[in-house]
Order: structure tokens, then sequence, then C-alpha cells
């Protein structure tokens, strides 16, 4: 890995809310319609985020219908080290099964 593919990771698992997004899709595919609210910012800041995120290699995108789906990119050569920062962070307040317990799930119905 080159240094400049490892700054790319760190200044993307640097920030907060990125991390916070992380946390959320590490369990497995999320539409940004339940990002939303799950981190607490509108739909465009949670596309700048995620585009950070993809410009890093950390996440993957997967189109279905009008929807992305994001989820971690299990190809990158430092997914584990991520997973593994990604279980140290404290348990989030709400989850996307917390979503479609309160009836809150997002407009993309998947």
């Amino acid at each position: 890995m080159e240094l400049a593919e490892l700054e790319l990771f760190m200044k993307a698992a640097g920030d907060g809310t990125r991390l916070r997004i992380l946390q959320q899709i590490a369990g497995g595919p999320v539409c940004i319609c339940d990002l939303t609210p799950l981190v607490g910012l509108t739909q465009p800041a949670v596309s700048q985020h995620l585009k950070r995120l993809k410009e890093a290699g950390m996440v993957t995108g997967e189109k279905k219908g009008r929807w992305t789906f994001w989820s971690l990119e299990e190809t990158h050569p430092l997914h584990g080290v991520l997973v593994d920062l990604i279980s140290r962070l404290p348990a989030p307040e709400r989850t996307v099964a917390g979503l479609e317990k309160d009836g809150m799930k997002g407009c993309c119905d998947a």
C-alpha cells in the first residue's frame, strides 16, 4: 500500500460522521434514505460523506432502481483494520432495525 492510499484512508476514517456512517453500513447494505435519520444529517450532506468514503475505496454502492445501497468494500486492503476500528466504537443510539421497528424506515421500501 502506498503512503498516499494510507493517507486517504486515514483522512476518510478520521471524521466522526463518516465513522458513524461506516458503523451503520458495517451490518450490511443501507440505503441513504435510512442513513440520513441515523446520522442526523440531510441527504446531500450524507452523500458528500459517502463520496469521500467511496474515493478512499472504503465503501461500495449497489443501485437498486433509483436507490443506492451502501456497504463496506470488502476488497479494500485495510478492510480488516476498518472492521476492527468500527467494532471498538460505542454502539449507535439508532439502527436500521430500530427504524423498522418504529415504522420510520426510509422511502426506498427495501
